[in-house]
């Protein structure tokens, strides 16, 4: 167990140092983590993912992305006139907890988004520089309406 937690703390302190990511996004690196160990292959389990242990069935890959990509998230507010963006550029922090679902970070609002409707642009980073960001910022969590249910 304690090599375990290791591997998902050097990841998740991998991840946040490669993408040069604030400090107030350790527990959704963490969070990240453990989701892709979870659907990784280990020894421990003769070559099984945790999670195909757990449910009985492979995991589903296709839905993972690059951690810190810029994604644009469907602006869902209602009564949008014409020429108004349908989109919200966010930063992409992990997946949502229980659904197939991702979780995202609005720096204009300063809120964690989770929602199902997004255009990914995985090879470019969010540039964290421009940013006024301090350790001791929470996390404020926003839910787009989605259907959960597939």
């Amino acid at each position: 167990m304690e090599r375990r937690n290791q591997t998902m703390v050097g990841m998740a302190r991998s991840m946040m140092k490669a993408k040069a990511l604030p400090g107030m996004f350790w527990g959704e690196a963490v969070n990240t983590a453990v989701y892709i160990l979870n659907r990784s292959p280990t020894r421990s389990l003769d070559g099984k993912t945790p999670y195909e242990a757990w449910h009985g069935e492979h995991p589903a890959l296709s839905f993972l992305r690059t951690f810190d990509c810029i994604a644009h998230v469907r602006n869902t507010k209602p009564h949008l006139k014409k020429l108004d963006d349908r989109g919200t550029p966010v930063v992409f922090i992990g997946y949502g907890p229980g659904a197939k679902a991702w979780r995202f970070y609005d720096p204009a609002s300063r809120r964690a988004v989770v929602s199902r409707d997004a255009v990914f642009d995985e090879p470019t980073p969010w540039t964290w520089e421009d940013e006024n960001h301090g350790a001791d910022r929470e996390l404020i969590i926003e839910y787009h309406s989605m259907d959960l249910g597939s």
